[in-house]
């Protein structure tokens, strides 16, 4: 009797589990109708405007890490397009030698964008300081460095010199501030400053960082210091936006550019109007630059990197024939 009572009692238990489901099943059905139709109504009343919806989506995009809120260039509404008249322009010039070249180009204010081997990968030369560049504004930026500090240097870093670390002025203890580090490392490519920044801020720190804007093959953590055209553009473009920092940073970054003393390449090919900020790079077989352009009432980045040795003709005829498209 004991079992059979047992028995009963499990299966009185089960049938009420049973039914204990069904009307948990019904009342989820019946919450989840009510959120649904209460999405529905809210959608109704929520204003749709075009613009509103715009705006607001590029002021979310231009919040910086250190608060402060800078200006676009454009609506990130407008994805990258990819254009076949300005990929042919670029064509067009390189002609049979477009194998050596990654090329890439994107105007912003509506992402109209040619690549032509952009994702083949270059050793970087000094197109690898922007890296830097932007890794120092960007911890200036929240307040983690401090760009009138004195920068250490050691024997390694000085054996980096080509002839323009001596050249850079000094405070009058004899010493070079991050700030200034950071200016000789851009405009003149100071390859001693750039050591002793990268070594400060950290590598791994930098690869970090690039990686978090999308950045996918570029790597300062490695003698191989590998770089591509997209990324480079990719960069230059958060440069530009002044992506993650703030407005103090994106214009400093911008001043150092339009700075920049090597002007064979990029720069040689626009008309005498345009802004040109740019980072070039060189080394045997290799010739880089990178540039955001302000021409025509357009701005553009552009990133050409070749496997040639100082063939700025080449970059420059690329340069114009983009600038005939992209501020025609």
């Amino acid at each position: 009797m004991q079992r059979r009572a047992t028995l009963r009692v499990a299966h009185q238990a089960h049938h009420s589990e049973v039914w204990d489901l069904f009307f948990m099943a019904a009342l989820a059905a019946f919450t989840l109708a009510l959120g649904l139709l209460g999405f529905v109504l809210a959608d109704a009343i929520v204003d749709h405007t075009p613009g509103r919806s715009r705006a607001s989506g590029a002021s979310q995009q231009n919040k910086t890490g250190a608060g402060d809120e800078v200006r676009a260039v454009h609506s990130p509404a407008f994805p990258a397009a990819e254009d076949a008249r300005l990929q042919a322009a670029i064509l067009d010039v390189l002609g049979a030698e477009a194998g050596r070249f990654g090329v890439v180009a994107r105007r912003l204010d509506d992402g109209l964008t040619a690549r032509v081997n952009g994702d083949h990968v270059f050793y970087a030369a000094s197109t690898f300081k922007l890296a830097i560049l932007y890794e120092a504004e960007r911890r200036r930026s929240q307040g983690l460095l401090d760009f009138n500090a004195p920068l250490p240097f050691d024997e390694s870093d000085l054996s980096e010199d080509l002839g323009t670390f001596g050249e850079w002025p000094r405070e009058t203890n004899g010493a070079l501030t991050v700030g200034a580090a950071l200016e000789a490392m851009i405009t003149f490519s100071d390859n001693v400053s750039a050591v002793a920044l990268m070594r400060l801020l950290g590598p791994d720190a930098i690869d970090a960082t690039l990686a978090s804007l999308g950045l996918e093959r570029t790597s300062v953590n490695t003698r191989d210091l590998p770089t591509t055209a997209s990324d480079m553009a990719l960069l230059m473009e958060a440069i530009v936006r002044g992506t993650g920092v703030d407005r103090e940073a994106r214009d400093h970054m911008r001043s150092l550019l339009l700075g920049q003393r090597i002007r064979d390449g990029i720069p040689a090919g626009l008309p005498g109007t345009a802004l040109v900020g740019n980072k070039t790079g060189t080394w045997d077989g290799i010739t880089h630059d990178v540039a955001f352009v302000e021409s025509g009432g357009a701005t553009y980045v552009i990133a050409v990197l070749s496997a040639s040795d100082r063939d700025w003709g080449s970059i420059a005829r690329v340069s114009q024939a983009v600038n005939a498209v992209l501020a025609p």
